[in-house]
């Protein structure tokens, strides 16, 4: 005889899974719609970059490719390193949960403008209760990375900004940002510890304290290692770009070359997500500007903006994409 509990029809998914289910497609559906415009805006150029890549497509190119194939997991690597650093003052995580945070963050990061997106792919890929208490940290992360490309631009912007051709109204507009930011940054952080000692009244701000309370509790030690994992994780993706550019054999010294890049990284963390020519033509913008100077084929350099921009953020987008689907919803006892 069957039993009754084999005719019972199948429950109903909890509304949590129905929602979970619709943000996973929303979130898929803005990415595809990222990298749909990003290759839309290409469209003109892709035939010249094609041919591009087929002079530089040789036997005596291969270790190249090869290294900067294979730091493409290295530049991941430290990221995810140094979010389980900076995580473990509220959970023990990982470093396989923090991989796939951080590249669940990155996929969410380019459907949700500016910073926003990357913290909120991080948090919601916590397997824990404790997700909100995290935005601090996901915080401070972003923070060691924002201020080590500041830092590293201001070098390289010391080192070209008299050969660029920008207006004086917009190179004092520079500086003045550029010195604003590296002397703020110390001041910010010795400011962390009154995170602690404050006691708002209102609900709204006692929520707020409570999400950030672990951005005060961070030691030296490890705000430093974690700005040690940002250093090398800069020295890594600033290296795999003058890998590319140097496939193309510019009369330009490497040290000029990296300079060049630094402002490329720059005006990418200094100009918010939010802009017309989005992320990868904000970079081909840059590129050709700071370029500019040295004469250099205008379609080289685009070309090698977009090997880059096709290794570091379209190949890890995809995986983050992967792994939004593979998240479900559970809540830890």
């Amino acid at each position: 005889m069957v039993q009754d509990k084999e005719l019972s029809p199948p429950k109903p998914k909890s509304n949590q899974a129905k929602l979970l289910w619709v943000i996973k497609l929303v979130v898929t559906g803005l990415v595809l719609s990222y990298i749909y415009r990003t290759f839309r805006n290409e469209q003109k150029g892709i035939g010249d970059i094609g041919n591009v890549f087929g002079e530089i497509w040789s036997a005596q190119n291969v270790p190249v490719f090869v290294l900067m194939v294979l730091l493409v997991p290295v530049n991941w690597a430290l990221e995810s390193l140094k979010w389980q650093k900076l995580i473990s003052r509220i959970m023990p995580l990982s470093f396989r949960d923090a991989l796939r945070g951080t590249l669940t963050g990155l996929a969410v990061g380019v459907a949700v403008p500016a910073q926003l997106g990357d913290t909120l792919g991080r948090v919601a890929a916590l397997r824990s209760d404790r997700r909100l208490e995290a935005i601090g940290a996901a915080l401070i992360s972003n923070g060691i990375q924002f201020y080590v490309s500041v830092l590293a631009g201001a070098c390289g912007w010391i080192y070209l900004n008299h050969q660029l051709a920008i207006p004086d109204t917009a190179r004092l507009a520079v500086n003045s940002i550029l010195l604003l930011i590296i002397f703020l940054g110390p001041a910010l952080l010795s400011f962390r510890k009154q995170i602690d000692t404050w006691e708002p009244s209102r609900g709204f701000f006692v929520k707020i304290k409570e999400y950030l309370n672990v951005i005060g509790r961070y030691a030296p030690a490890e705000l430093a290692t974690g700005i040690g994992y940002g250093l090398l994780r800069y020295v890594v993706f600033l290296s795999q770009f003058v890998l590319a550019l140097s496939l193309f054999h510019f009369p330009v010294s490497v040290w000029q070359l990296a300079a060049c890049v630094t402002l490329i990284f720059l005006a990418k963390t200094l100009i918010p997500a939010i802009n017309v020519l989005g992320d990868l033509g904000l970079r081909e913008f840059t590129a050709l500007v700071v370029f500019a100077p040295f004469k250099l084929p205008a379609e080289q350099i685009i070309a090698a903006t977009f090997l880059i921009w096709i290794l570091n953020v379209l190949g890890p987008i995809l995986v983050g994409i992967f792994l939004i689907w593979k998240y479900k919803w559970k809540k830890s006892r």
